[in-house]
């Protein structure tokens, strides 16, 4: 084929396509309307009563849903119905031999029905509309099955305005609004829902359902730790004394119920194979409760746990990240964060007693973490999950700075501004969070965790005279992503969807439409807004960049 005749293809097969495209856009692309008035009543996160285009006299909680704009939907296929609906934003309506009836935003919303289609575990990303619950609610309110939902009803997509729903106090927070004291208040609300959620034997709830205040499977050793490090934290902060209460009872788990012996050292966790990443954050936690003066009594279990953690390194700095307990020896396999959190814990240590091993065992485990544990073709255009190298990083800056760590998490930082969604990018209210596109939902926790680190790189980047508009352009990249943080924090929000406002109030959600409430959210959220005030005038140049 000549060159001449492979462009006219070419061009023939690009106006055909532009054609299709353009077809199809006609075809599903969103109209306003002047629709419906779906009135709804609530009560304890339950909908009771709905009316459409008419009066409601029913108890509950009153809200109305105005059908703005409508598109055709095809639901034949399960997967075009998923993709076709913009999560929290997208109902249904459905008609089925002359009756109607609607899903809205809200009734999937209250259950879990946004992001939840299809689910790629190996990323952790879920994404889509579930269909087969879409296709459950209409059958159930048309009277039909939904074999006759899917093959005989006409669907249309609906977009709703809301009114009537209970008013975010923060919904509004721009960068500009913060203060060390909005930041501490927002932290401490999300350590008294976690307390409010510890045992009396020290565990925590460690997976709610926001919208029923049900406690879901599972637990972490790890995220426990992490929470009741946190729970020191804001303990230090306001001697609330049930924050402190709390987190000496989940302390106190890990010491007397969690901790064991691995070899000739003390370790944490009770199976035949554990973990490093227990250990660490629990050495992290019971750090915070002796620099806290929460209990001092804690210094001889950080001195145990870092030993342990020492005698995990390998010559060439990495830590081998599990410890069998039937053949006394470590296992050399390495998953994420862990090298990570082994190294803030070893810097922590040091910061405690000063114990040269410990800063020495750190510092090698930095080194690797931002050297041959990161080099690989293409490794200057990608990062992994830095949140804890750039702690220990910048915790380390005093006694071992590593400019290559420091230049490492700058980057780290800088290539997450390139990923930040702005002002309107997505369907929600997403500017501060990071991406790839619309498909997925922004999640928040990778949001509190980027602060955590990058409010600590702040630090270091200021303690070591970086160049000023480096250090204004990431106090602004974190401003904004703590505003997200207090803009999506429960204080309670759409009470008319909870069971009980009050149980999740300072809670932070997973995404928009992801109320599942797991304690390391909390955790980071609250631990990067105490950071953030404590480096406030680091911060405050942001306010004067244009």
């Amino acid at each position: 084929m000549s060159f001449r005749a492979l462009a006219r293809l070419l061009a023939a097969y690009a106006g055909v396509l532009l054609i299709v495209c353009a077809a199809l856009h006609h075809a599903v692309a969103l109209r306003q309307v002047q629709g419906a008035t779906i009135k709804s009543a609530w009560s304890a996160g339950e909908l009771v009563a709905r009316t459409v285009n008419a009066d409601m006299d029913a108890s509950g909680e009153p809200i109305t849903e105005l059908v703005v704009e409508e598109a055709p939907l095809f639901s034949a296929n399960d997967v075009v119905l998923a993709m076709s609906l913009v999560a929290g934003r997208d109902g249904v309506r459905a008609t089925l031999d002359g009756k109607t009836a609607y899903v809205t935003p809200d009734d999937l919303l209250s259950r879990g029905g946004y992001d939840h289609g299809f689910a790629i575990p190996s990323l952790t990303l879920a994404f889509g509309a579930d269909a087969e619950l879409v296709l459950a609610l209409l059958g159930e309110r048309l009277g039909a099955p939904v074999p006759e939902v899917r093959a005989r009803a006409r669907l249309t997509r609906i977009r709703t305005v809301r009114s009537g729903a209970a008013s975010q106090p923060f919904a509004k927070t721009t960068p500009d609004e913060l203060t060390p004291d909005v930041l501490r208040a927002a932290a401490l609300d999300a350590a008294r829902f976690l307390a409010r959620g510890v045992s009396v034997e020290g565990r925590f709830r460690y997976l709610v359902d926001a919208s029923t205040n049900r406690s879901l499977g599972g637990y972490d050793l790890p995220r426990h730790a992490a929470a009741v490090y946190f729970l020191a934290q804001a303990a230090g902060l306001s001697h609330d004394e049930s924050i402190g209460g709390a987190a000496l009872r989940a302390a106190r788990y890990l010491r007397d119920r969690e901790t064991s012996t691995c070899g000739a050292n003390r370790c944490v966790g009770r199976d035949d194979v554990v973990d490093i990443g227990s250990s660490a954050l629990t050495l992290i936690a019971f750090n915070e409760l002796v620099r806290t003066n929460l209990d001092r009594s804690y210094r001889g279990a950080v001195e145990e746990l870092a030993r342990f953690l020492r005698s995990q390194q390998r010559p060439d700095g990495e830590f081998m990240h599990l410890y069998d307990r039937r053949a006394n020896k470590p296992v050399d396999r390495q998953f994420i964060y862990y090298s990570g959190e082994v190294t803030l814990a070893l810097s922590r240590a040091y910061g405690l007693f000063h114990h040269q091993a410990d800063l020495d065992a750190a510092s090698r485990g930095l080194a690797h973490l931002v050297g041959p544990a990161w080099s690989f073709f293409g490794d200057r255009y990608y990062f992994g999950e830095e949140h804890w190298t750039c702690q220990a990083m910048s915790e380390l800056w005093d006694a071992a700075p590593d400019p290559k760590a420091l230049s490492f998490c700058e980057h780290w930082q800088a290539y997450g501004r390139k990923m930040m969604y702005g002002p309107g990018e997505t369907p929600f209210d997403a500017d501060g969070s990071y991406g790839v596109g619309p498909v997925v939902t922004p999640r928040y926790t990778p949001v509190a965790s980027r602060c955590e680190a990058g409010i600590a790189t702040l630090d270091a980047m200021t303690r070591a005279h970086v160049d000023p508009a480096e250090q204004v352009a990431l106090a602004s990249q974190m401003r904004r992503s703590l505003a997200l943080l207090l803009r999506v924090q429960l204080r309670p929000g759409a009470t008319h969807l909870f069971a009980d406002p009050a149980a999740v109030y300072g809670a932070f959600p997973g995404s928009a439409v992801d109320w599942q409430l797991r304690n390391d959210y909390a955790q980071h959220a609250g631990s990067a807004l105490i950071r953030a005030a404590d480096v406030w005038s680091a911060m405050v140049p942001a306010v004067r960049t244009p």
